[in-house]
């Protein structure tokens, strides 16, 4: 009984070191972040911090795939509305499953021909879904208090759906998700994209209640058509989801995990998420968190453990060479490889991310920690014998 308290003792006394030591560690990583995004000179760093992820890197780590989903029609040339119909004719023509326009008709001009060939392809077919934007975005609850339809919308019923793009906080500008319905005036409106799978589908695949879309940025060669040529792939686009918007338009590209890319591209990606059931899977942030410290704890013990070994060894060699600082922080970087490899696995096999970048980068600290520790612990023994 007497030994099994002292060893419940040192257990319990080891197990508050690790914490301690981990704890250190997160808050040493922690105060060079806020650094990093509070000093203004260090603004590159700070975009760079706010930007990141592991994912990234994992995504350029994957091979390209091909789409046989969805096939993108470049509108950057048609400059007129007349030759944008004649487009969305010729795509019809082709017998496609469903048409989403990411552009948005706003307004009749002078040239009527133009826009009454707009709206004869408008009230002609029905598998065509276009975009609105939202603006005036209100406070919580309320969402946005106005939005910009087609021209003629208010005399043709047709299917519609949202465009606006998400701003995800945690990672500034870049979007790497699509919501699955935007608050207008207190009520949730669908997505163009949303609208463009549920009519593919048959189905209700995504509904405005659903939570964000993580999209998929797996590496895809999407089909991508000039005007002039949409007769001559009729094989590329028949029984298909076309997107018809613009691929150079500067005004209309976005930062993603992949760089910048056009908004209908972007769509494209999200559509393809969606249908082929290959959602990015992300935990609860309390598992992530328990998963990181499980993760930091389980670096400190074998640090620990390797350095007691190395210590305690009469054999020179292993005392000094293999004990040295630099090949235990080789061994360290071998073992956050194979964690690395681990995740990479579950995000390109599964789809489930574990996002390992603070966990990696407090393992970094470990030791930084530690010394810290032991300052602290010999200040504390100091001041209590004084006491």
């Amino acid at each position: 009984m007497f030994w099994k308290k002292i060893i419940d003792r040192k257990f319990l006394l080891q197990l508050q070191k690790n914490l301690a030591i981990v704890g250190f560690s997160f808050l040493i990583v922690w105060g060079y972040v806020q650094i990093a995004l509070n000093l203004s000179f260090l603004n590159p760093i700070s975009e760079a911090i706010k930007g990141f992820s592991i994912t990234d890197k994992y995504y350029q780590m994957m091979s390209e795939k091909e789409s046989h989903l969805v096939v993108i029609v470049d509108l950057t040339s048609l400059i007129y509305r007349d030759d944008i119909a004649q487009a969305l004719e010729d795509i019809e023509a082709c017998n496609p499953a469903v048409i989403g326009v990411d552009c948005v008709f706003e307004g009749e001009r002078e040239d009527t021909a133009a826009d009454n060939a707009i709206r004869r392809v408008a009230s002609k077919y029905d598998n065509i879904v276009y975009s609105y934007r939202l603006l005036d975005e209100q406070g919580y609850g309320i969402g946005y208090s106005r939005s910009v339809h087609s021209f003629f919308t208010d005399t043709i019923k047709v299917h519609e759906g949202v465009t606006n793009m998400q701003f995800d906080n945690l990672y500034s500008s870049i979007k790497r998700k699509l919501k699955a319905g935007w608050l207008v005036n207190g009520k949730k409106e669908p997505t163009l994209v949303g609208e463009v799978v549920n009519y593919y589908a048959k189905e209700k695949v995504l509904d405005v209640t659903d939570k964000d879309v993580n999209i998929n940025f797996h590496p895809t060669r999407f089909t991508k058509i000039d005007p002039s040529e949409i007769l001559q792939n009729r094989a590329q686009i028949e029984g298909r989801i076309v997107l018809l918007g613009t691929l150079t338009d500067e005004t209309d590209m976005h930062f993603t995990p992949l760089g910048k890319i056009a908004g209908v591209e972007l769509l494209a990606y999200a559509a393809q998420s969606i249908l082929e059931k290959e959602e990015i899977v992300e935990f609860p942030l309390w598992i992530q968190v328990i998963i990181a410290v499980l993760l930091v704890i389980l670096t400190n013990i074998m640090q620990r453990t390797y350095i007691d070994w190395t210590t305690s060894n009469n054999n020179p060699f292993i005392r000094y060479v293999i004990g040295s600082t630099y090949v235990m922080g080789l061994f360290t970087f071998l073992w956050i490889a194979l964690i690395m490899w681990i995740t990479f696995l579950c995000f390109s096999l599964y789809g489930v991310n574990v996002e390992t970048g603070w966990p990696i980068a407090a393992m970094a600290f470990l030791a930084t920690a530690r010394s810290f520790y032991a300052a602290c612990e010999a200040y504390y023994k100091l001041w209590k014998e004084k006491k």
